[in-house]
């Protein structure tokens, strides 16, 4: 009998797998008589791209071919365009109309490089040998003549007039700009205001670096002209659509696309890739499979990077600290490309800036601009956690120049409970969510009461002790729909086919309870099909927090309508109605008998034509598309303490809580794993991570782990979290997302505690990463 798995700590399913070294990701994809290839890339941030002399490397000894961007168009290959529309601008209506990926929006990134390279690390050749070390001997002899141009690198400097222009239709380098909010109104409410606050944000650049690197085997069979992609990635429907449409030009049934195992992606493997391109091409000129796997330092140079906004943000408030207006200016880093879905993190955070908090007017500009780095894309909050990051720092500024304590002047303004369903300035509509209980039980388990005695105690020692805290709303899963199909075996097994991937997120686990409940049998008696576009051929893949949310919902529908078709099956083999048959634990049973039949026993009768009724399709099978209608709006509260060593400006973590609200927790192990990692990566971006570029010559400094810090676990302190659920209104499950809360919350949560161990200097504000350095220099500038 099924004992109910929804909001139980079911152990994952495929941890049996993946830690006895069962796992199958795309490196250990190896195919016959397979080659390998090595992308060679430009070591400048921009030049003229001169002759390119494949012939020394055609010479090396097991190299098969050489492939440059002249091959590319003479093949008639596309290129990486942008998927998601950038805001219009007023003067140029008609581009609102243009097709998705039009170059007069933005110019598409070549495969290869074609007349100029606009970063370090863009390919500019690819070389296929027998082997790998034959393919880098081979790369290693090409010879490239580049003529260096002028670079920018710096997002603030990209819109400084002496900077050099990357694309002449870009003046200024600025690819296009979101301006939402009234500005009248809201220079009325400063005007009018009795504090204002400002405040100059950096949000760091980021390396997404999953533990698991890009990498891609392509196949080609001539006899069927049909390509087949293996790949480390979170869409493989949606690139292996991409890939047949707009670079192969081809119906997208010739392309069929496998991801297996995932280890993490972030958005960064959400994208088509020039490698995915160049390994399929490639197997097809060949007649030979193609594999590619990114080195680390690849990694560095070609993924997509994240966050890079400089923001000048400022708040309004009344005598009473209530808050009147809000203002936000910000210049957001794009790279030398608009990436598929890099419009996405410079304008989702206006969605949701003003967070949990009641503000009656807003003014929000962003300019997004070009500048000769590794583009940019959604990072696992994807413009959320730099929207959050804004509000959350300036109610802190706010409270140390008003006096009012930063809990209460937080309170004072929370959306209250009873208020919900609350419309936001830009007519978002948030269902549900109680904000004031988040930061009360955030505060008792950080135990703030005791905090003042162990910042006496730290004194003591030395050390220079702070609490930060941070509310935090976001807006997920809306705007994508996804299909599930569910079938059911004679056997009384459940299969479900979906067409998200997970890369971490526990969907073999968290689905099968889902269906199980659903359908009341054993969670073992489940199966999940994903991520191979033969077997589903639809699908979204997964991102921004919406497998559960959308994928889950579409899985417990399809279910539902798997039992009422077994309903009217089980009625005609009882030779009842169909309203007198009940359905529980996996049985149909006759109302007031003993009469009944089991689910597994009606898919056998499902698969009989001689015992199907007339009239219904063959098969215990339902597919069903769910479309949300909204966002869900997960939110919490996180507080963080922080000891800061003032001859040395170390920063030690000693505490972390997180409360939040997921609305409704299908496995709560899940999701406290989900809520730890995502802190434990918000951790890193506060305090230790930065991507950092030579602004003379663009080159990238911290191009591997000895360089770009990642965070560690002499980082980490005990992480402490408690799950609330206040169901969302508007889903079918009443669940509201996790995966992205950690990185929102965190890099706001731990620099407002820095800042307040460093109060007693004056100082208001630290940008990230809160290395040692920066807090050593904002010490000595104060001391002086």
């Amino acid at each position: 009998m099924n004992a109910g798995y929804v909001g139980r700590r079911v152990i994952r399913k495929e941890d049996a797998r993946l830690l006895t070294g069962r796992g199958r990701f795309v490196a250990d994809v190896v195919l016959p008589d397979e080659c390998h290839g090595v992308v060679l890339r430009s070591p400048h941030a921009h030049a003229e791209l001169g002759s390119i002399d494949i012939g020394p490397a055609l010479a090396v000894p097991g190299v098969l071919a050489v492939l440059t961007g002249g091959d590319c168009r003479a093949d008639g290959l596309g290129a990486i365009a942008w998927e998601i529309r950038p805001p219009t601008p007023p003067d140029r209506p008609a581009l609102a109309r243009v097709a998705l990926g039009d170059p007069a929006v933005a110019p598409p990134q070549p495969i290869l490089a074609l007349e100029r390279v606009r970063y370090v690390g863009e390919p500019v050749a690819f070389v296929v040998a027998e082997t790998l070390e034959a393919a880098r001997d081979g790369a290693e002899v090409v010879v490239v003549v580049y003529e260096p141009l002028p670079v920018v690198t710096a997002t603030a400097d990209a819109v400084v007039p002496s900077a050099p222009c990357l694309w002449p239709q870009f003046p200024g380098n600025v690819c296009f700009t979101l301006d939402q909010g009234d500005g009248a109104a809201t220079a009325a409410a400063f005007a009018a205001a009795a504090h204002v606050v400002r405040v100059r944000l950096v949000n760091n650049r980021l390396v997404q670096n999953p533990i698991e690197t890009r990498g891609y085997v392509g196949a080609y069979d001539a006899a069927t002209g049909r390509y087949t992609l293996r790949m480390a990635g979170g869409k493989p429907q949606v690139i292996g659509r991409q890939l047949a449409r707009d670079i192969f030009r081809l119906p997208i049934e010739r392309v069929r696309a496998i991801a297996e195992d995932v280890g993490g992606g972030f958005g960064a493997k959400n994208v088509i890739y020039a490698e995915e391109v160049l390994v399929a091409w490639a197997a097809r000129k060949l007649g030979r499979p193609v594999r590619w796997i990114a080195e680390r330092s690849e990694g560095f140079a070609s993924d997509h990077q994240a966050r890079d906004q400089v923001t000048e943000a400022a708040l309004a408030l009344d005598e009473d600290g209530r808050f009147l207006a809000l203002r936000v200016d910000t210049i957001a880093g794009l790279g030398a490309y608009l990436a598929p879905r890099g419009v996405t993190p410079p304008t989702a955070g206006a969605r949701m800036v003003t967070g949990v908090y009641h503000v009656p007017t807003h003014h929000y500009r962003v300019r997004a601009v070009h500048t000769n780095t590794v583009p940019t894309a959604p990072y696992r909050g994807a413009g959320q956690p730099e929207a959050t990051y804004i509000m959350e720092r300036l109610i802190d500024i706010a409270a140390r120049r008003t006096g009012i304590d930063p809990v209460a002047l937080r309170r004072r303004n929370l959306i209250p409970p009873e208020a919900m369903p609350y419309t936001t300035l830009l007519g978002t509509t948030i269902d549900s969510g109680e904000f004031a209980a988040n930061m009360d039980a955030a505060l008792r388990l950080a135990d703030r009461d005791g905090f003042a005695r162990r910042r006496t105690e730290a004194a003591r020692r030395g050390r220079l002790r702070g609490l930060g805290i941070a509310n935090v709303l976001e807006a997920c899963g809306h705007g994508v729909d996804e299909t599930a199909a569910v079938d059911v075996s004679a056997d009384g097994t459940a299969r479900i086919r979906i067409g998200t991937m997970s890369n971490g997120q526990s969907h073999e686990t968290v689905f099968a309870q889902l269906c199980a409940d659903a359908l009341g049998i054993d969670i073992a008696a489940v199966t999940l099909v994903q991520g191979d576009s033969d077997a589903v051929p639809w699908g979204n893949g997964t991102g921004a927090s919406r497998s559960l949310t959308v994928g889950g919902a579409a899985i417990v529908r399809a279910a539902e309508r798997v039992i009422e078709k077994g309903r009217t099956i089980a009625a005609h083999i009882l030779e009842t109605a169909g309203e007198d048959i009940v359905f529980a634990d996996g049985r149909y049973t006759v109302v007031g008998t003993d009469r009944s039949i089991t689910l597994g026993a009606v898919a056998a009768a499902a698969a009989d034509p001689v015992r199907l009724p007339s009239g219904l399709p063959p098969g215990l099978a339902e597919t069903l598309r769910y479309d949300p209608v909204n966002y869900t709006f997960p939110n919490g509260c996180h507080a963080a303490e922080v000891e800061i060593d003032p001859e040395t400006g170390a920063v030690t973590l000693e505490r972390y809580v997180a409360v939040h609200d997921v609305g409704r927790a299908v496995n709560p192990s899940v999701v406290e794993g989900q809520l730890v990692g995502g802190i434990v990566q918000g951790i890193g971006q506060a305090l230790v991570e930065d991507t950092v570029y030579d602004p003379v010559s663009g080159q990238l400094l911290a191009g591997s782990f000895m360089d770009y810090a990642m965070p560690r676990a002499d980082l980490i302190p005990d992480i402490r979290t408690e799950i609330r659920e206040v169901p969302c209104r508007h889903t079918p499950l009443g669940v509201k997302s996790a995966g992205e809360a950690g990185p929102t919350s965190a890099p706001p949560t731990i620099v407002n505690a820095v800042v307040d161990a460093l109060a007693a200097f004056g100082i208001e504000h630290v940008d990230m990463p809160a290395t040692p350095e920066r807090i050593r220099a904002a010490i000595a500038a104060r001391s002086r």
